[in-house]
């Protein structure tokens, strides 16, 4: 399915995504890539990684839970698009 072709409301593979942590109040700006591509210093990180797989699905204004460690932590979308790499 090429990029545009996704919902463009949604998280998926290829996005590039604003989220809010609301616990720690910080902004993250990545894109979700390939297992072959990511670099963390050009803000893309794998569809496999811990966070990528638990927003996968979300929609702008919505708001899932992150476990990182042993801490939960709520992050809320604040924008998707397609077609634009970091």
């Amino acid at each position: 399915m090429l990029l545009e072709e996704q919902p463009q409301d949604e998280i998926r593979f290829g996005a590039t995504v604003t989220v809010n942590n609301l616990k720690l109040k910080t902004h993250q700006v990545f894109t979700i890539t390939g297992v072959d591509e990511p670099n963390v210093a050009q803000g893309k990180i794998a569809f496999t990684t811990p966070i990528a797989r638990a927003i996968i699905g979300a929609k702008v204004g919505g708001t899932v839970d992150f476990k990182l460690g042993g801490e939960n932590r709520t992050l809320y979308t604040e924008d998707i698009t397609y077609g634009t790499a970091i």
